[in-house]
């Protein structure tokens, strides 16, 4: 019985051998990126080789590495090996490495340089200079153009003054200097005839300007040199036949000059002038000449009194030195 059962088993391995049964292809531990192409000679399929295995476990962990890559690419390598089992020859694309592609990773927004442009639009706005002004005194009107001052008597223009008038147009457009550019027409030397001043200068203090005489002979008016050498304003009071002019160096200090008329040509009479003390700056003392001798000579001197508000309450006169 012993070498019956023996003999059976010898018979049923010969049997299993003549059949000719191949391991299979583990097709399914290829991973899907690589590519096999499998050249059929006799009809059957055989497994990989090793190195397919190993191929797939390459491709998988750089499959995971690039997960931790920005905008990484992988590229394949196909490298042919020839394997002869079971007579099938098999062609294994394998991955043989990631090539490292360059990334352009954002380490941090740079500040971008900005400049920022201020325009500043100035607007100057220019009072408009009025196109003439009018001056008149009974029959005599004055009126002030660009080209001059005209002159008219009885309606009838006697001539055009040629003057600049650019800053007394400025002066009268301007409602704090227009009446100070006001064109003086008065008899100053009392001879029955009106005279002009014409103003040339206009500040908030002062106004100085030029002095025309009528003249009968030639029935027009010329500059007055006498009175153009004064250049300033003057008031003139028929009562006592005098003009008078009043200069201001500030609030505070002026010169008040009497003029009275010899022999046809202005004469100084008297003058009042007020200044601060020079030993005591808020002190204001006023000093009177009389200059009808034809010299200047101090007849009195006083101190201005203020109020507990600052106000002038009046004056006192001071002993001379």
């Amino acid at each position: 019985m012993k070498k019956s059962a023996i003999l059976a088993v010898l018979c049923l391995g010969a049997m299993l051998t003549g059949c000719g049964k191949v391991d299979p292809v583990e097709s399914e531990s290829i991973s899907a990126e690589t590519t096999v192409a499998v050249e059929k000679n006799t009809g059957s399929t055989t497994d990989a080789a090793e190195d397919e295995t190993k191929s797939t476990t390459t491709a998988s962990t750089s499959s995971d590495k690039s997960k931790t890559t920005t905008k990484s690419k992988a590229t394949t390598t196909t490298t042919a090996k020839r394997v002869s089992r079971g007579g099938t020859t098999v062609s294994v694309a394998k991955r043989t490495g990631n090539a490292p592609v360059q990334t352009t990773k954002r380490t941090g927004n740079a500040p971008v340089q900005s400049t920022t442009v201020t325009t500043t639009t100035t607007t100057t706005t220019t009072a408009a200079l009025p196109s003439h002004t009018v001056f008149s005194k009974d029959k005599l009107e004055c009126t002030v153009t660009t080209d001059g001052v005209e002159v008219s008597l009885d309606e009838k223009q006697l001539q055009t003054i040629d003057i600049d008038t650019e800053e007394l147009l400025a002066a009268l457009s301007d409602v704090k200097t227009e009446l100070k550019a006001s064109i003086i027409i008065d008899d100053i030397d009392l001879d029955g005839h009106d005279d002009l001043f014409i103003p040339q200068q206009v500040g908030t203090l002062n106004t100085f300007g030029v002095y025309y005489h009528y003249d009968d002979k030639d029935e027009k008016y010329v500059k007055w040199e006498e009175l153009s050498e004064i250049d300033s304003r003057a008031e003139v009071n028929e009562e006592n036949k005098t003009f008078t002019t009043d200069v201001k160096l500030s609030d505070d200090e002026y010169e008040v000059k009497v003029f009275e008329w010899k022999d046809g040509k202005p004469s100084v009479q008297t003058i009042k002038k007020q200044y601060k003390s020079a030993e005591n700056k808020d002190e204001l003392l006023i000093d009177y000449f009389d200059c009808s001798s034809g010299e200047k000579q101090l007849v009195k001197r006083e101190r201005v009194l203020f109020d507990s508000e600052g106000r002038i309450a009046g004056a006192e006169e001071v002993e001379l030195d």
